[in-house]
């Protein structure tokens, strides 16, 4: 029988971790460290996960400013909002997606580093080829604290990751590589000819395609792991990139959608943020 990798313990973990680090902070300087998130437009996805954010805020200790810009707010409007936070925030993100009119690059390489808890700014990504990276892009640092967590063997195993986002592939694949985690990655995307070849030869595979229910058990090779981080959105319900049914007595260990990776998540993010005010 397949064993379950919920991430609510994971996140739990990570929690208390990070409230010591606020905890200290507020001690040491007698105010909160400040959140700052910016938001364009009215998102439904967007503004649900930037409120489950705030909450997370709270529950830790940490002061949340929310700027809600107009979806037709132009580049230098975003530009100045991110620019008024600088000074006194300890944090700031800027959520995904932007409406087509921005340039994300333009716009988020406006965040200082020392302050980027996405990890998505060209700096923090950069120094993930180096053996100094500090902050790890929250989905993909999400995903390694569920590795760690559950003691999923990586070194010389054979990785897939399908998907190539900013987000997650590409800096999964360069972590899941490099020293501490020695894993032969191999990465896929919608241009791959025979997706089902690569995921049948995989020890661990990760997804994040975002296509309802798409890899399927004839996918996966017997007694491996899969890791799902895809959601896509069919008929008004929500779905992984994962069929569950027939995986039972066929992989070794599976995180579920949902309750997989999607808890730690926000964790991850707020570990980050007691990262950068340690």
């Amino acid at each position: 029988m397949e064993k379950i990798l919920l991430g609510k313990p994971v996140a739990e973990l990570l929690d208390k971790k990070s409230k010591t680090v606020i905890s200290d902070y507020i001690a040491k300087y007698n105010k909160q460290p400040l959140l700052t998130a910016v938001t364009v437009g009215d998102n439904p996805a967007s503004l649900l996960y930037v409120s489950r954010k705030q909450d997370k805020a709270i529950k830790l200790g940490v002061s949340f400013n929310w700027l809600k810009l107009s979806e037709n707010s132009t580049s230098n409007e975003v530009k100045e909002a991110i620019e008024d936070s600088k000074t006194k925030s300890q944090g700031i993100i800027v959520q995904l997606p932007l409406p087509e009119h921005l340039d994300f690059e333009d716009i988020v390489n406006l965040i200082p580093h020392e302050v980027d808890i996405d990890g998505l700014t060209t700096h923090n990504l950069g120094y993930l080829f180096s053996d100094n990276y500090k902050i790890i892009p929250a989905t993909s640092l999400a995903v390694v604290e569920l590795l760690k967590y559950y003691d999923i063997q990586t070194e010389d195993k054979n990785i897939v990751i399908a998907g190539r986002s900013r987000l997650v592939s590409s800096p999964l694949s360069k972590l899941l590589s490099n020293k501490e985690f020695n894993g032969n990655v191999t990465v896929v995307h919608s241009k791959t000819s025979d997706l089902k070849s690569y995921m049948r030869n995989a020890d661990i595979v990760i997804s994040a395609i975002g296509k309802s229910w798409m890899i399927t058990a004839d996918y996966l090779k017997p007694d491996s792991v899969v890791i799902d981080i895809g959601i896509s959105n069919t008929d008004k319900k929500n779905y992984g990139d994962v069929k569950p049914d027939g995986l039972n007595n066929h992989l070794v260990a599976r995180s579920p959608f949902p309750g997989g990776v999607g808890p730690i998540t926000v964790s991850a993010l707020f570990a980050n943020l007691a990262k950068l005010i340690k």
